[in-house]
């Protein structure tokens, strides 16, 4: 089949609505005879019939009633569709995908920084682990691991994730760590977040292996499905917990969290801010990316992948 013509199908539905060709002119600001030729057009296309035309009166035909409901139906859907796309355009709010242990441990004590910066901006913060998927999940921006972001978007790098053994300051002076070897008769701390696509302990062979430690297995620790939870853990005393940087930065700056080790296990992964491209030019978007930037350098320059320099954005 041809394809329809969307003018068509809307003087169709105008058409059906006053079942009057007439009425339906003056609605479209048309002439009678216009709106006839249209419609006449249309049902040559569609091989049925619309109308019944009766002396000064128009019928709807069944096949042509049950279409002008559908598109009833269909072209409220896409006015509620347009509306809602043009106030999102014209909002100050962002729905923000953010994983759940980068919300705690580093987003969540900012936000009082973002409120004064950009006071205009509303926030919707969603807590999410797996792959993001824009449209599915209504999200204007994330915040993401570049290990398990594959959904095409416009991507900046905003810090490194880089990974080291962290304890309470009383944990590392009650057990006396001084070499990787004594990890084996201390309780290790797992991270099995739900995104790892591996083994919660990968993580810890890989560096206990740079730090050629012997005889320590971490699959003897206890394992936390949120990275947070095994950062808390460490800083309750509870043992030596693989750190990621960004969610242990803030503890060790504080004095609640010590490196004992100097070995940094660095593959080169990162957290990204991740939106999609018809979404990055919106003012409200380039704001937090702004401050998001910004705020990376500010703590902790050497990890920062982006400095603010560098950042192609303009604020309108």
């Amino acid at each position: 089949m041809k394809s329809i013509p969307l003018t068509g199908l809307n003087t169709f539905s105008i058409a059906a609505r006053h079942l009057s060709f007439t009425k339906a002119a003056e609605e479209l600001h048309l002439t009678q005879g216009a709106v006839s030729q249209q419609i006449r057009h249309l049902e040559e296309r569609l091989k049925f019939s619309l109308f019944t035309r009766h002396h000064r009166r128009l019928e709807l035909t069944v096949a042509g009633a049950r279409l002008a409901v559908q598109l009833n139906h269909s072209f409220n859907d896409i006015s509620s569709l347009i509306s809602e796309l043009q106030e999102a355009e014209s909002s100050n709010i962002l729905s923000v995908s953010v994983m759940p242990s980068f919300a705690t441990k580093w987003l969540i004590p900012r936000l009082g920084s973002l409120q004064e910066t950009y006071p205009d901006l509303q926030l919707r913060i969603q807590a999410n682990d797996r792959e993001v998927n824009f449209q599915r999940d209504r999200i204007d921006v994330a915040i993401v691991h570049s290990h398990v972001h594959n959904v095409k978007s416009h991507l900046v790098p905003l810090m490194k994730d880089k990974v080291f053994p962290v304890c309470s300051p009383a944990f590392l002076k009650q057990r006396g760590l001084t070499h990787a070897n004594q990890l084996a008769n201390v309780p290790l701390l797992n991270d099995d977040s739900e995104w790892r696509f591996s083994s919660p302990y990968a993580e810890w062979e890989r560096w206990l292996q740079l730090a050629n430690a012997k005889g320590v297995k971490p699959s003897r620790g206890i394992s936390f499905n949120r990275g947070d939870l095994a950062v808390q853990a460490a800083i309750a005393g509870q043992g030596v917990a693989l750190g990621r940087t960004p969610l242990v930065m803030d503890d060790i700056q504080q004095g609640r969290l010590v490196k004992p080790f100097d070995d940094v296990l660095d593959e080169d992964h990162a957290y990204v801010f991740a939106c999609p491209e018809a979404q990055y030019q919106r003012e409200p978007v380039q704001q937090l990316l702004k401050w998001l930037v910004a705020e990376c350098y500010r703590y902790s320059p050497d990890d920062a992948l982006t400095k603010p320099e560098a950042l192609k954005i303009t604020d309108r």
